[in-house]
């Protein structure tokens, strides 16, 4: 097992070397205690960024198996406690949601991008009702999360693949914005209107 700091001084040396990020809001992420984050999912690097910006919290980050599962990501992405999505069957999309819940009941901070997949076209995809199964009867705060400025950089699909482009910019200007705690019952629709 890779440890934890290393891992997150890893990630931070890698976004410093590729972005540059402005973070706003990020007051609005509760210092302890269960929180979920719902984030529009630009590239492939969005967990990292988030995570990066919550610099306050660890946030663990929903994340499609196959990712985990990589034998060049499984020693990081273990270490940064992320949650496999497997998309199997609804058994196990359901064990992933539980998995997400038992953290936020444990008190941890929980990145979930509500798309379901990373935008292949730069809009805004409609957000799935997952989060919703998550979160109910959960008391605590959904904070909207966006990300900004992605479209066009290295790990995004502009140009038709994630890899094997030439970044407009380098380092890349992007911002990720926290919002406000949404109100409850928190739903799909209001957190990607927010």
């Amino acid at each position: 097992m890779i440890p934890l700091f290393l891992v997150r001084l890893g990630v931070r040396c890698l976004i410093a070397a590729l972005y540059r990020v402005r973070v706003l809001g990020a007051s609005n992420v509760p210092a302890q205690g269960g929180a979920l984050l719902v984030s529009n999912h630009v590239t492939l690097m969005d967990g990292f960024l988030v995570g990066w910006a919550a610099r306050h919290r660890h946030v663990r980050f929903m994340i499609w198996r196959p990712y985990y599962q990589h034998w060049a990501l499984r020693g990081v992405l273990r270490a940064l406690r992320t949650i496999p999505v497997d998309l199997t069957g609804p058994r196990a999309v359901t064990a992933a949601m539980q998995a997400a819940r038992r953290e936020l009941e444990a008190g941890h901070a929980v990145c979930i991008f509500t798309e379901g997949s990373v935008t292949r076209t730069g809009n805004l995809l409609p957000f799935k009702r997952g989060m919703e199964k998550i979160i109910a009867d959960l008391d605590i705060p959904v904070i909207p999360v966006n990300l900004d400025g992605l479209w066009g950089s290295l790990f995004s699909f502009a140009g038709g693949s994630f890899f094997g482009k030439i970044q407009r910019a380098w380092p890349f200007h992007a911002t990720v914005s926290f919002g406000a705690p949404l109100p409850a019952p928190a739903t799909a629709l209001a957190a990607r209107q927010a």
